[in-house]
């Protein structure tokens, strides 16, 4: 699998701080004083051993990252120096110099777990190349290591958040500040973003943590549907309704809420809701009695919930109301350096479900760096599922991202098409277009009246846009 690049400053060989120390092994002092002068160059400590034994009792008793080692040394050779360095830390990088008549027995240390390999004589060059890898992967095992801190220290929510960038650390950081209070609390951002994460989070690491969380999506529900879903309703209050039913604010009792899509809502909802944030009391449909609940309200939106204020099409009270805590999760776009920790996660998750290891090409990366992101974190998944389903020998390659994404490698698009701007600038919203319902389609399995909720359009402009890009709806069923 190619190696995936890291794109923070430490990856530079001149970086100042977190310096990594190189262990070098060469029975010949002449080597060893060769190479510390090409790797001090480059800014790196090392120690060096010409007799094998005293490196490998330095190497346990010290942390190095990376070592470089003769293959054929006395005592002790590289091979076997090889396979007890990766015995104490399988996550060090191990480079072997061996002359050109013994590469057969490089190859075989490569595949004893070896990083790389060099042949004498070589030049300054060459080793700063392999360096150069050397630290990348370095860099990303810590990163890794990392990830995988942040990832235990939220075990306890059993909800995965991935990133590492000022933006998303950010809100986690607030989240988790408030999560302990009971105010109301407006996640707000755009579709894709992982707003529910976010409020599953605050709700796993609050008091309430023991108790139900409980998700609604109001965009998918009508009028009358939600309004006996939160509040209940009593026999033979309406049509169809054949016994008491309890509605969720009842069942999420002293638990949590997340009523995600909150500027959907109508406005006669709205003022039930109002009351029920002044009462803390609720009202089945057809009964005379209140029940009083203890329930945390989180909300979410991704439309601008003061414009439909203004607009009249949202209680300007009950914006004041839920609004008691807002919290932002920034788009993709904003925190791009948390998209190669994402597509490792997701690739692992997809490998998991399918059974099978999924690789993924390193200029992919560049690919999605460039990339905006409109569907946000949500579009990154469904794009990494839709090219391990593409993909040939289960690599991830450009080719399968750029039929996705609709871009290719090079800073032009289509550019193998003679096309004229005008032409192109059509051709590319078209195909972008299609994919974006097409990846709504697929994820309300072809329901037309969610599907239709979630790009915020109606039914009939939906089934228009199905028809003229000869979309195939049945597919997603």
């Amino acid at each position: 699998m190619d190696r995936i690049p890291d794109y923070s400053p430490v990856s530079k060989l001149n970086e100042a701080n977190d310096k990594i120390k190189i262990l070098v092994v060469d029975d010949e002092e002449g080597m060893c004083l060769l190479l510390e002068d090409i790797l001090k160059g480059c800014g790196y400590p090392i120690d060096y051993f010409t007799q094998p034994g005293q490196a490998l009792t330095a190497f346990k008793n010290n942390y190095y990252p990376l070592v470089f080692t003769d293959i054929k040394m006395p005592e002790i050779d590289g091979m076997a120096l090889l396979k007890e360095i990766l015995a104490i830390n399988k996550n060090t990088s191990v480079i072997m110099i061996t002359a050109y008549g013994s590469i057969e027995n490089a190859v075989e240390c490569m595949d004893l777990g070896a990083f790389n390999y060099i042949t004498k004589p070589f030049k300054s060059g060459e080793i700063i190349a392999i360096l150069e890898k050397a630290v990348e992967r370095i860099n990303l095992i810590r990163e890794n290591i990392q990830l995988k801190k942040k990832l235990e220290s939220l075990s306890a929510t059993g909800i995965t958040l991935i990133g590492k960038s000022a933006q998303i650390t950010g809100t986690l950081a607030f989240a988790k500040k408030i999560a302990q209070t009971n105010f109301k609390v407006l996640i707000t951002g755009e579709s894709g973003t992982g707003k529910e994460l976010i409020a599953r989070y605050i709700h796993t690491i609050s008091d309430r943590r023991h108790k139900p969380f409980i998700p609604i999506q109001c965009s998918l529900l009508p009028e009358t549907l939600l309004e006996s879903e939160l509040f209940g309703h009593k026999k033979g209050s309406f049509t169809g309704a054949h016994q008491d039913k309890k509605g969720l604010f009842e069942e999420a009792n002293q638990g949590t809420i997340f009523l995600d899509e909150i500027g959907d809502i109508n406005p006669n909802v709205q003022g039930k809701l109002l009351r029920f944030l002044e009462e803390k009391e609720v009202k089945r449909i057809g009964d005379v009695k209140s029940r009083i609940v203890d329930i945390r309200l989180i909300f979410a939106t991704n439309k601008n919930l003061q414009k439909l204020v203004n607009e009249k099409q949202f209680r300007d009270d009950l914006f004041y109301r839920i609004r008691e805590i807002e919290i932002k999760v920034p788009p993709l776009r904003e925190r791009k350096e948390d998209i190669p920790l994402l597509t490792r996660h997701f690739l692992e998750q997809i490998s998991m479900e399918i059974g099978e290891k999924i690789e993924i090409e390193r200029e992919v990366f560049d690919l999605f760096m460039s990339y905006d992101w409109a569907g946000n974190v949500r579009e990154l998944k469904n794009c990494l599922a839709s090219a391990a389903a593409m993909c040939n020998d289960n690599r991830i390659t450009v080719q399968e991202i750029s039929k996705i994404l609709l871009l290719t490698h090079t800073d032009t698009p289509y550019h193998e098409q003679s096309l004229s701007y005008r032409e192109m600038k059509k051709k590319m919203l078209e195909d972008f277009n299609r994919k974006y319902i097409n990846n709504y389609l697929a994820e309300n399995r072809g329901n037309i009246t969610r599907t239709a909720k979630s790009l915020g359009i109606d039914k009939k402009n939906l089934w228009m846009l199905i028809k003229k890009y000869n979309i195939d709806c049945s597919i997603y069923k």
